[in-house]
């Protein structure tokens, strides 16, 4: 009797081993750790979001502050002046430095503008400004770095004696439909030491016949002076090329 009992209960304990056993297999097959489903950790990069799905900033890096005038290279401006050389590296070098205390510094030739000095020397003015005053706010902050720095007005953009527009070889960096873009872009030029100049393209008989804005770091009598002048260019913009204007065409 009592190995009749002993066998009924080894068989009922083999019964609920093997259900346990059965039980424990199904969990670990369908609980979290079998889930189809991978886990944020888990995801591959596929999944992820790809950084062109981000939005584009369509602002030209150039642009300035939506409250600063886009000068053209022959608008006449208030100026902090802080320098002047008859070197223009020397120039650059100031006008650098100027920018790099967080002002626009920009290197000009006098003899380009009607109210500077008739004799050529390479001015650095620290920001370019619509009024006296705008520039009188500014030169406070100014004269902390550099406190000789003083006002002055330009002037009129001085054009040759003759009143045409001679022909040049330019270092051409940029082209627009917009002419305030465009203008910008001349202005970066501007502060990196260069004389960024605008252009019209339709103006020029050796130029693109359709209207566009293009901007060249400087205008050179000949094409061994643009050429010498590349490579310093091609430094910030190095797509940068020569290209002869041509003739000016009057309108």
């Amino acid at each position: 009797m009592k190995r009749i009992i002993i066998l009924i209960v080894a068989v009922l304990s083999a019964v609920v081993f093997s259900s346990c056993t059965t039980v424990n297999n199904y969990y670990q097959q369908t609980g979290p750790a079998a889930n189809s489903e991978p886990t944020t950790e888990s995801k591959t990069a596929e999944d992820k979001p790809t950084a062109s799905s981000a939005p584009v900033d369509s602002t030209p890096q150039s642009a300035p502050a939506a409250n600063t005038p886009a000068f053209n290279y022959n608008t006449p401006f208030y100026g902090i002046w802080v320098s002047a050389s008859k070197s223009h590296d020397d120039a650059v070098k100031v006008s650098d430095d100027v920018t790099s205390k967080g002002f626009n510094g920009f290197v000009e030739t006098t003899t380009n503008w009607s109210n500077l000095n008739s004799e050529e020397w390479y001015v650095v003015t620290a920001g370019k400004y619509v009024s006296e005053s705008e520039a009188n706010e500014q030169l406070i902050k100014v004269k902390k770095d550099y406190p000789d720095a003083y006002v002055k007005y330009s002037g009129e953009y001085a054009a040759s004696s003759d009143g045409g527009y001679p022909s040049f070889y330019g270092i051409w960096v940029y082209a627009s439909k917009s002419y305030d873009e465009a203008s910008s872009f001349a202005q970066d030029v501007s502060s990196k030491g260069f004389k960024g100049f605008v252009i019209t393209t339709t103006d020029w008989s050796n130029l693109n016949s359709e209207k566009w804005y293009v901007v060249t770091a400087g205008q050179y009598g000949t094409e061994k002076e643009a050429a010498d002048n590349l490579d310093d260019v091609k430094k910030y913009y190095p797509d940068a090329y020569v290209k002869y204007s041509g003739d000016h065409i009057n309108n």
